[in-house]
């Protein structure tokens, strides 16, 4: 069967819940790792060949088609950091803000769609009956093909082999998807054989009281590297609020942040560096150029974040490594040529150009 046929069966599959669909699965490094995941297309899908002009309906999607075809990206659903869109090439650097399209909070309005004149919306997500409903009415009120990728950070290999066919790039699918996989492989392996028990908490926001809850997708990163995460015991699987009192009584071992402002407020002032992490020195700035290491958002940027706290947790020895590394996936997946002075700049959380980065 040809490329564009495989296509244009994908896009007369009905809209279906994930369960009802066929995963197909290999065992790799220990690890159970899809092959195909959900997907669900709303409408006709374009031959790959003329695909020119892609909407990324949220952030995890339009790093996924920057990293793929950037020159098909037609806008970032999020505001970049200035010193973010300095990295980039023309492709990304000019590229205006839309506003996102997914979820319930939808900033890029059906209009402003239109007149975008965009051959298909690509959105990364749960591919269950609500985002799939959510898909078609976009679909049917526009006429735009609407595809939703499922996935979380395990199943990045097969998010870049599809989208890789969907968007005619199929070969930097395959190329990248093999890359992350042995990013992942890695870090499993090196989980496997590490010491459990380590507690680690992922503080967002100016006063580091929002985290992930409940196996949450902004935590998956410390999860894979196998930390225990605080949070992951909650009901809820989103973000959420926590009090002082409550970081307190978990006193995590190894405090993450993604604040400057939080940041500077663990490091130097009461109570936070009353904390355990705080005191024995495993306060960290997580990366966050051109997209968060660990978060922010959650998509394949992650695989950056891997890397990281992979080589954190195994000590200085691995520093040099990781610095070969990440020099690694940043030509790979952003076509990005580092120096290792610039990507030891990025690991202290600064712009390898020059200036501090923005949160």
């Amino acid at each position: 069967m040809k490329r564009r046929d495989i296509v244009r069966a994908l896009a007369a599959l009905p809209l279906v819940a994930p369960s009802a669909r066929l995963q197909a699965r290999s065992e790799q490094a220990g690890t159970s790792t899809p092959i195909n995941l959900p997907i669900s297309v709303a409408g006709q899908l374009p031959d790959p060949a003329y695909v020119g002009r892609v909407v990324a309906a949220g952030p995890p999607a339009s790093v996924l088609v920057y990293c793929l075809a950037p020159h098909t990206l037609l806008g970032w659903p999020f505001q970049l950091a200035p010193a973010a869109r300095s990295m980039m090439d023309a492709a990304g650097f000019s590229l205006p803000y839309l506003g996102r399209l997914a979820g319930r909070g939808s900033t890029l309005s059906l209009e402003s769609l239109l007149a975008l004149k965009p051959d298909m919306v690509l959105d990364i997500g749960d591919v269950n009956p609500y985002y799939e409903s959510a898909a078609k009415s976009v679909q049917e009120q526009t006429g735009v093909p609407y595809v939703l990728l499922d996935g979380r950070l395990n199943d990045s290999p097969a998010q870049l082999r599809q989208a890789g066919q969907i968007l005619g790039q199929a070969e930097r699918g395959q190329q990248l998807a093999l890359r992350a996989q042995a990013i992942l492989d890695s870090a499993h392996q090196a989980a496997s054989s590490r010491a459990k028990g380590l507690k680690a908490y992922l503080a967002r926001g100016n006063d580091g009281l929002e985290t992930g809850m409940g196996q949450s997708i902004h935590t998956e990163v410390l999860r894979l590297c196998g930390l225990t995460v605080m949070g992951d015991e909650k009901t809820d699987n989103r973000l959420g609020r926590i009090s002082y009192e409550q970081l307190l009584a978990w006193d995590p071992d190894i405090l993450f942040a993604q604040d400057d402002v939080f940041f500077e407020l663990a490091r130097t002032q009461a109570p936070w560096n009353q904390l355990k992490a705080v005191r024995e020195g495993r306060l960290y700035r997580v990366p966050a150029l051109p997209f968060g290491w660990l978060d922010g958002p959650p998509g394949i940027n992650r695989l950056a974040g891997v890397i990281w706290l992979n080589a954190l947790l195994e000590g200085s020895a691995a520093v040099p490594r990781m610095y070969s590394e990440l020099q690694a996936f940043y030509s790979a997946f952003y076509s990005m040529s580092l120096d290792s002075e610039q990507i030891k700049r990025l690991v202290q959380g600064l712009d390898p150009l020059g200036s501090t980065q923005n949160s």
